[in-house]
This record gives C-alpha cells, sequence and structure tokens, in this order.
C-alpha cells in the first residue's frame, strides 16, 4: 500500500517538475470535440449522420448527411446542453443544411440506446445535464447522480463506425467508451 502512494507521490512531483500542465474543459462559447476511447478504440471521432450519433471516421460512413461536429457549451452559465454544429473546418461536405442542434441522450422511456442530435426536444430525448469533469464528459441527471455510461456497437452504417450509445445494460457486443474533449496524440 505504502509503495502505490509512494509511486504516485512521485509521479505527482515528475509532472510538475516536467511543466505538465493539465488542460480543464472547453470553456463556455468555446468549439470542440468528442473523440471516444476504451478497448480497440483510440479517438475516434463523434459525428452526425442522419441525426445519429456516430463514432468513427465520418468519409468511410454510407449515408450523404455524415459529418463532423464541433461542440459549444450554452453561454447561459446554468444550462448543461451542448450545441452542435458542423465542423466545416475538418470537411467539404456542405450539402447538409442543419445547425444548432442539441446533443441528446435517450431519456428511461426511449425504445433506443442510440445518442443524437435535435433541434426540438421530445419526450424520449434528453439534452440537458452534459458537463465535463477535466476533459471526461459525464451527464448528470436531475437528481444530481452523474454517470458516464457511454458505449459503441459496430453500426451497418459503414466499416470503423460505430453508434453511439447510453446506458445499455442488455446487450454483450457493446463495447464501453469514455468520452473525450481531447484528440488523440496521433491526429
Amino acid at each position: 500500500m505504502l509503495s502505490h502512494l509512494v509511486s504516485g507521490a512521485i509521479l505527482c512531483l515528475l509532472a510538475s517538475a516536467s511543466g505538465f500542465v493539465p488542460r480543464g474543459a472547453p470553456g463556455v462559447d468555446e468549439s470542440f470535440g468528442l473523440y471516444a476511447y476504451g478497448e480497440s478504440i483510440g479517438g475516434l471521432s463523434l459525428f452526425y449522420a442522419d441525426g445519429k450519433a456516430f463514432i468513427g471516421d465520418p468519409s468511410n460512413s454510407t449515408s450523404s448527411s455524415a459529418i463532423p461536429v464541433s461542440f459549444k457549451r450554452s453561454s447561459d452559465s446554468s444550462s448543461t446542453e451542448w450545441i452542435a454544429n458542423p465542423n466545416t473546418t475538418t470537411t467539404t461536405n456542405t450539402t447538409d443544411r442543419w445547425c444548432d442542434e442539441l446533443l441528446y441522450i435517450p431519456s428511461s422511456s426511449s425504445s433506443s440506446y442510440q445518442m443524437g442530435f435535435t433541434s426540438k426536444t421530445e419526450s424520449n430525448e434528453t439534452t440537458t445535464g452534459f458537463i465535463f469533469y477535466g476533459q471526461w464528459v459525464m451527464v448528470e441527471t436531475g437528481s444530481g447522480d452523474i454517470s458516464s455510461s457511454f458505449y459503441v456497437k459496430a453500426s451497418t452504417e459503414g466499416e470503423g463506425i460505430y453508434s453511439l450509445l447510453w446506458n445499455v445494460t442488455d446487450d454483450d457486443s457493446v463495447i464501453s467508451i469514455s468520452l473525450r474533449s481531447v484528440k488523440p496524440s496521433n491526429s
């Protein structure tokens, strides 16, 4: 036990001595992307296709509306909605005309686990509660519980494309992931 504490203290000292400064969460009105990390998934980006959220390279998608997403946190300090727009700096696809859509997780009454984007929240979609813990994405419920129940599942959307899912508890084919605002180091 003591050796673990000493090892942790040494790592902290080395990090502070090397000038390591951890990056915090993106600020309000600062654009950011989201990236998935998990078993065999090393920083694949989140993208939009036909109103749904997917993970992977949008150029591999079979959808004509697949496009990278850029998010901003609402400027309302009490709001936990994340506003999505096409990331036009990373793509030349300009055929899709959506803008200012909210990222959502399916509510507990939904029959689907698929996350997506909406301009008009339906009763089976939750668009609030998105928060950062450092650079890690979490969802805070109305009761104050915080969770990061993000999963992916291979999609028929194209090779290397995964559906982004929320709170899947009954499917052995899903992969648990973390969503972060940090691009992989190889990009």
